[in-house]
């Protein structure tokens, strides 16, 4: 039996490497992305190494969007595993300059999401026989330095405060809940802005993390990850690995 995975903003960038490395692995994988084309383009790549995929255009902050995300799973016969890749901000104003619900959104996007979705996976693993979910927080989140996007650091502190609270939510429901919180990762945009930069600022900001150590922490916590772990990946291969 095929298992499936559903991948949260996985139109692009980093959710797409992830869909991709766990089609891999043999999963079948329910591309989720605000952007209904670029779900289906990661899709038709995933179809093309041999895997099913189904494409859900969906906006993870509404509450339709999640139920449909849920449906798609199982009808490919799951979910088996969740990634809550999706996040960031807009490059627009910031709290506090930006309005509540600009940041509200945010935090809605980053955190809300997240836990809502899965709580309604909790009870279609459970049926399943278990399964495993990982968060997809930040280095934004980690830390007490100035950050530019406060409502973004808040969301992803959370995120990774939310995951280790859940450590024993495999007792409950045959479910291992994990989190990754990479630094600045070597996607186009990033490559871009590197190019762009001083030696003291490229430096400052230490290296780039390149996308498939991220894809391959995620594969190891879920094949054999403890629940409530939390991994900090930093540039030049430094990982913290945090357990209950």
């Amino acid at each position: 039996m095929v298992r499936t995975a559903i991948v949260t903003g996985a139109g692009d960038g980093l959710g797409r490497e992830i869909a991709l490395g766990l089609a891999h692995a043999g999963y079948g994988i329910v591309v989720v992305d605000l952007d209904e084309r670029a779900a289906q383009v990661c899709g038709g790549l995933i179809e093309a190494r041999g895997m099913p995929a189904q494409a859900v255009g969906a906006d993870v902050r509404e509450h339709e969007g999640l139920v449909r995300i849920v449906a798609a799973a199982q009808h490919l016969g799951g979910p088996h595993v969740l990634v809550n890749n999706a996040g960031g901000w807009t490059p627009r104003q910031q709290y506090p300059q930006a309005t509540a619900a600009e940041w509200a959104a945010t935090i809605s996007l980053n955190l809300t999401a997240p836990m809502l979705l899965s709580q309604l996976v909790l009870s279609p693993m459970r049926e399943h026989g278990g399964g495993a979910i990982i968060n997809i927080a930040s280095s934004g989140g980690i830390g007490f330095r100035p950050y530019g996007s406060p409502e973004y650091g808040a969301a992803k502190a959370g995120l990774i405060r939310f995951t280790a609270s859940l450590a024993n939510l495999e007792d409950s429901h045959r479910v291992r809940m994990m989190c990754v919180a990479p630094g600045w990762i070597g996607l186009r945009r990033a490559q871009d802005q590197w190019e762009r930069m001083s030696t003291d600022e490229r430096a400052a900001s230490g290296p780039l993390i390149p996308p498939a150590e991220v894809v391959s922490v995620v594969m190891d916590l879920i094949r054999e990850g403890i629940g409530g772990t939390v991994v900090e990946m930093w540039g030049g291969s430094r990982q913290v690995v945090h357990t209950p």
